[in-house]
């Protein structure tokens, strides 16, 4: 941008100076630059508005390829074109259904139609633009639940998605991008950031054992499951709060499918399947990237490195717990 205004800058001074020219000739004397005739006056004239007109294109150029260039690294701008297949009414009573006949065939229909209908974003969303396309390539390389001890140490080891059919991806995620490339100078409540809703990336894992946490499933599954719980530390001080009742039977006939989590401060669940990312940030050419997450209780952080065959994990560990 500083440099655009510098090309501004000069063009308008170059401008002035041919001006000067036009009306200040070297060999003529005031009375004689004033131009005594009528086709001295028109020449001279014609000079001023060429030189102007040609000014104006170039200033034009330099205006688009500026934007061009901020379009590089722009927020969403093409909107997502999903549209839900089934309402929340619709949802709920499949579910019901499916558990009611407590029938592993059922719930696992329940799965797989999600699984079909809800597919991914599409090419023309994911590249609309480079920092777009960046989160989704970022995400793709970090985004390992089946694999969580390439991202750090965990309490629960590898295992917090063991056992499970599917994975469930979230549906928001915030990115921003650091122009000092400092990544400490970051602050959630005050520095500008992005989301895209509806994030569904493609993965580098089995598109048959895909789940993307649109609105109507996240709110159909939340209604089922219910909120019924033991508060933390109620028969341990150490424990997190448990699901307890109804919400304990509905929590381990989904468990068998899809890796739910109980919130550690309880009346909540954890629907996505961890990592969850908080947020990416990004260096301004876009080639260094931070990942804030979580795996179950815990929190991390992951650096990664563009090279020329793409987005690479550089570092990844557990920075805090709950």
């Amino acid at each position: 941008m500083l440099a655009d205004g510098l090309l501004r800058s000069v063009l308008l001074v170059s401008l002035c100076y041919l001006d000067y020219k036009a009306l200040w000739p070297r060999n003529g004397s005031y009375t004689r630059t004033l131009a005594t005739t009528l086709d001295e006056k028109q020449l001279h004239l014609k000079m001023i508005i060429n030189i102007r007109f040609l000014a104006l294109i170039i200033l034009c150029g330099l205006f688009s390829c500026t934007q061009n260039h901020d379009n590089k690294r722009a927020a969403v701008k093409i909107s997502d074109t999903y549209v839900p297949e089934y309402s929340i009414l619709e949802l709920s009573k499949k579910l019901d259904v499916a558990c009611e006949q407590s029938s592993s065939d059922s719930l696992q229909a329940f799965f797989t139609d999600w699984n079909e209908t809800v597919k991914s974003n599409s090419k023309d969303f994911i590249y609309q633009n480079d920092t777009i396309k960046a989160v989704f390539d970022v995400y793709k390389e970090f985004y390992k639940p089946l694999n969580l001890l390439k991202l750090g140490d965990w309490e629960w080891g590898n295992k917090l998605n063991s056992g499970c059919k599917f994975i469930v991806v979230q549906n928001k995620l915030y990115y921003a991008v650091i122009a000092s490339g400092n990544f400490s100078d970051f602050d959630w409540s005050t520095y500008k950031k992005d989301s895209i809703n509806n994030f569904r990336p493609p993965l580098n894992l089995d598109s048959n054992k895909i789940l993307y946490l649109t609105t109507e499933y996240d709110k159909t599954l939340n209604l089922f499951l219910g909120s019924i719980s033991i508060e933390m530390g109620q028969r341990n001080i150490m424990d997190p709060a448990k699901p307890n009742g109804e919400s304990e039977k509905r929590y381990l006939i989904l468990r068998a499918f899809i890796p739910i989590l109980h919130g550690h401060w309880g009346g909540y669940w954890h629907l996505e399947t961890h990592p969850a990312a908080s947020i990416i940030l990004f260096n301004k050419g876009l080639t260094l990237a931070k990942v804030n997450f979580r795996v179950g209780y815990q929190g991390g952080e992951a650096i990664l490195t563009k090279e020329d065959n793409g987005w690479i994990i550089k570092e990844s560990r557990a920075t805090w717990i709950e």
